[in-house]
């Protein structure tokens, strides 16, 4: 499991300009604190090198309108980089997802446009996986650029990144092993 944030996401900061660290802040809605981030890892080589703000543009569409639980999220999201790029191009609808499923579930084809997505991954010390990916934020590049990852950078940290999911699915199938099922 994955903890998926997009529908919270406000606003945060983050500074890839320190090879190799990946340092911020996000706030969520409803949240006072900001999660603060320290991760080790650069971003993909469209933010890599630089320091950015997130923005949200567009509220997300959804029919539900429960408050979000943070009950189990850590503050704290030390760990390690997954994948951050704001270059991955996604089909954005203009549905919330309710509707959207009922309408792919009858067959339809809802229109569509294709659009740049904020994708932000991480795994947390404290919670694990952790997922951001929005057509309805944008990306805001501060100041210059400290550095570009050479090919050989970038396909080290692409290593580094499966490695991270790799190890984050074995933790989760031992954990889902441990789980005694129900006795009837």
């Amino acid at each position: 499991m994955a903890w998926r944030l997009e529908r919270y996401l406000q606003r945060g900061e983050l500074d890839n300009t320190q090879l190799g660290w990946t340092i911020g802040w996000l706030q969520l809605d409803g949240l006072d604190d900001p999660l603060q981030l320290k991760l080790a890892g650069n971003c993909h080589p469209d933010l890599a090198g630089w320091k950015f703000r997130i923005h949200r543009i567009e509220p997300e569409l959804s029919d539900d309108e429960a408050p979000a639980d943070y009950s189990g999220i850590s503050r704290d999201q030390s760990g390690h980089v997954g994948d951050i790029t704001a270059d991955q191009m996604i089909k954005h609808h203009d549905l919330p997802d309710d509707e959207l499923v009922h309408r792919l579930m009858a067959g339809e084809k809802p229109p569509f446009t294709w659009r740049k997505c904020l994708y932000l991954e991480w795994f947390s010390n404290a919670n694990g996986r952790v997922m951001i990916q929005s057509t309805r934020l944008e990306v805001e590049r501060i100041g210059e650029r400290a550095f570009q990852l050479t090919e050989d950078e970038w396909k080290e940290q692409a290593r580094r990144n499966s490695e991270e999911f790799n190890h984050f699915m074995a933790q989760l199938g031992d954990a889902i092993r441990t789980v005694e099922p129900d006795e009837e």
